[in-house]
C-alpha cells in the first residue's frame, strides 16, 4: 500500500456528440470533477467528411466555430448556469476519426479519467458499446468512465455521486491483488465502501456424473476462501465486503450492483489479447457491455498517484 493518499482525479475529459448518452456522461463527468475540483474539458470531434460537406455544399467556412458555440449551449443546457459556473469547465472541438481525436485531447490535456457515453449516436448497433467506445478503451492509458444510457438523470443530478457501495468485479489470479488495491484507493476517494465482486462461473456436467454438486460446492467454498484472504489488501483503506456467487458474470455482477443500490462498477481492462477479438467472453468485456450503471474501465498499467 501506498503511504501518500491518491488526491483523485485531477482534468476530465469528457467527449460528446449531442445525443441523450452523451448527456448522461457529461452530468457524471461534472460531478467527478466537482468532488475533485478538477479541470473538466469537454470535447466535440467533428467528422472530417462532415465538415467538407459542409465546406463546399453549404458554403460553411465557419463550421467549427458553429459548433463550438452549439457545444457551449449544450454544456449550459445540461449542467445548468449554476452547475457550470462552480466548474473549471471548457469546451474544444476537433476533426478526425472520434477515438483517435478523443485519445489526441487526453494526451494533450494531461487528463486523467475520460468520461463518456457507451451507445452514442453512431456504431452502437454493430457492436454492444459502439466502435467509438470499444477503440478508446482498447488504447487508452488513463481510466474511462463509461456511462450507460441507463444511468439517466435522476442518478447523476443527485447530489454527491455515487451513492452507496463501490462495486469492484475481480478475477481470481495472480493480478488480483494490484486490482483489488486499485479499487480500494477509488473507493476511499469517493467515501464509499466497497464490495469485491467474484463470479465462479457456472459449468456443465452430465446428469450421471455423481458428486457434481459437491464438486461446485468446493469451488464455491474455495473461491470465498480466496477472495476473503485477498480483501486484506483493502481493508485498510476503506470499510470491504466480499460476495462469490455461480453464474453468467455479466448477469450476476449486475445483480450483485442492483441488490447493494451501487452506481459505480470498477473493473480492470485487461492487454488487447485477453478480451478483444476472440475472447470477448471476459469479465471485463462483460460488466462494460451490459452493465446499467457507470463502469469505470481501469487500463492494466494505470495506477492511483
Amino acid at each position: 500500500m501506498r503511504s501518500n493518499a491518491w488526491t483523485g482525479f485531477q482534468t476530465v475529459v469528457c467527449p460528446v456528440d449531442f445525443s441523450a448518452a452523451s448527456r448522461a456522461a457529461l452530468r457524471h463527468a461534472a460531478a467527478v470533477a466537482v468532488r475533485g475540483n478538477a479541470r473538466l474539458v469537454v470535447l466535440h470531434v467533428n467528422d472530417p467528411l462532415l465538415t467538407t460537406a459542409a465546406a463546399v455544399a453549404l458554403r460553411d467556412r465557419a463550421f467549427a466555430r458553429r459548433t463550438g458555440v452549439e457545444l457551449r449551449r449544450f454544456v449550459d443546457a445540461v449542467l445548468g448556469l449554476r452547475l457550470r459556473d462552480r466548474l473549471r469547465a471548457t469546451t474544444r472541438v476537433a476533426v478526425g476519426a472520434a477515438a483517435d481525436g478523443i485519445l489526441i485531447a487526453a494526451a494533450r490535456e494531461r487528463a486523467d479519467l475520460i468520461v463518456m457515453g457507451t451507445h452514442g449516436l453512431a456504431g452502437a448497433s454493430r457492436l454492444f458499446m459502439g466502435s467509438t467506445t470499444l477503440s478508446v478503451l482498447e488504447r487508452t492509458r488513463v481510466p474511462v468512465l463509461a456511462v450507460p444510457s441507463s444511468a439517466g438523470r435522476s442518478r447523476s443530478k443527485r447530489s454527491g455521486w455515487p451513492h452507496g457501495p463501490v462495486v469492484a468485479a475481480i478475477e481470481l489470479d495472480q493480478q488480483a491483488p494490484e486490482e483489488i488495491a486499485v479499487s480500494a484507493e477509488v473507493a476511499r476517494w469517493f467515501g464509499r465502501p466497497l464490495v469485491l465482486v467474484h463470479v465462479v462461473k457456472e459449468f456443465a456436467t452430465p446428469s450421471w456424473l455423481r458428486g457434481s454438486l459437491a464438486v461446485r460446492r468446493r469451488r464455491l467454498a474455495r473461491a470465498k476462501d480466496d477472495l476473503e484472504n485477498l480483501a486484506r489488501f483493502a481493508r485498510p483503506l476503506v470499510e470491504t465486503h466480499t460476495l462469490v456467487v455461480v453464474g453468467h458474470p455479466a448477469t450476476k455482477i449486475a445483480a450483485a450492483a442492483s441488490a447493494a443500490k451501487s452506481e459505480l462498477l470498477i473493473t480492470r481492462l485487461r492487454h488487447r489479447r485477453e478480451w478483444f477479438g476472440a475472447r470477448r467472453g471476459s469479465v471485463s468485456y462483460h460488466v462494460l457491455s451490459h452493465a446499467a450503471v457507470p463502469v469505470l474501465a481501469c487500463p492494466p498499467r494505470w495506477r492511483p498517484r
